[in-house]
């Protein structure tokens, strides 16, 4: 048992939903569950009820929860405890990191961060964007970098990278020897949709463009993980941003894919820094997190 397993728990037990958990964790079911199994083998103890329409804690998960959390919030408080313990008392600050965000990116912001500020203490916590952004409401996180766009009065944003969005179809559907694709082109085809928690408004806005042009099948998939099966087998298309760092233009690295531009629709995936403006004040972490990367120079082309 290591303190992964305890956040897989924890995740569990507040959304009592495998998938709506394995989303906020930016991973698919399957795996999820198996830690929560491997977690109550260790154990001795089941932790969940589940059938096919809903999940409970028994009354050892229920027991659980709080331990877990209590040992979760030690573990993550180790690097401030150390600095204090060291150098005196520590600056801390929590960034949240979006699924779908390119590692340059990510190097780029916490390299910032250093900069700007070399005694504050960074924690990195991973998760769907519609969970970080809320955890950003609630004080939990102090920035998330997150996929935009992000339209919330109460947030203030700034984009750290803009990458061109392109269509993944399966070589041999029809369009090989192609440089680019129009959208109504794809009506034969259903669209693989992905990523609701990271990117719901430009999914949506895609999703709305696909129906302008006449594509009307849609195909669900949890996570990237049923992206490859679905194309590579011509069954789908997926739309990808278009660059080397891609998270999800990974998932196809040994897939017989085709990666193409859009012809006549100009689509970006905007990588955005959020977080509380009334937290932009003297002392509070937030300030320095927003002063690092309202700094960075946002890069051309392709690059993260």
């Amino acid at each position: 048992m290591d303190v992964w397993h305890l956040r897989y728990f924890i995740a569990v037990a507040e959304e009592l939903n495998f998938t709506r958990a394995a989303q906020r964790l930016n991973m698919s079911s399957s795996p999820l569950s198996r830690r929560i199994q491997d977690l109550e083998r260790e154990l001795g103890q089941r932790l969940f009820l589940r059938d096919h329409h809903s999940t409970s804690l028994t009354p050892a998960g229920e027991a659980l929860v709080p331990i877990a959390r209590d040992v979760v919030a030690r573990f993550d408080a180790v690097p401030a405890a150390l600095a204090s313990a060291v150098g005196g008392p520590a600056r801390t600050a929590t960034l949240g990191i979006g699924g779908e965000t390119p590692a340059a990116v990510r190097m780029r912001v916490l390299d910032a961060l250093r900069a700007t500020d070399p005694d504050l203490v960074v924690t990195i916590r991973p998760g769907a964007a519609r969970y970080l952004l809320n955890a950003v409401h609630a004080g939990e996180v102090d920035m998330a970098l997150v996929s935009g766009p992000v339209v919330d009065p109460g947030l203030r944003t700034h984009p750290v990278s803009r990458r061109p969005l392109a269509i993944v179809v399966a070589a041999g559907a029809g369009f090989d020897g192609r440089v680019s694709v129009r959208l109504e082109e794809l009506a034969p085809l259903a669209f693989a949709m992905y990523g609701q928690e990271d990117s719901p408004t430009l999914l949506k806005h895609f999703d709305a463009l696909l129906h302008d042009a006449g594509v009307h099948r849609r195909l669900s998939v949890d996570s990237t993980v049923g992206l490859p099966h679905v194309v590579s087998t011509g069954h789908a298309f997926t739309v990808v941003a278009h660059d080397e760092d891609g998270v999800v233009q990974r998932m196809f690295a040994d897939e017989q894919v085709l990666c193409l531009p859009i012809d006549g629709a100009h689509l970006e995936l905007t990588t955005l820094a959020a977080w509380r403006e009334d937290r932009e004040k003297q002392g509070d972490p937030v300030a320095d997190l927003a002063n690092a990367v309202t700094g960075l120079p946002l890069p051309a082309g392709h690059g993260a």
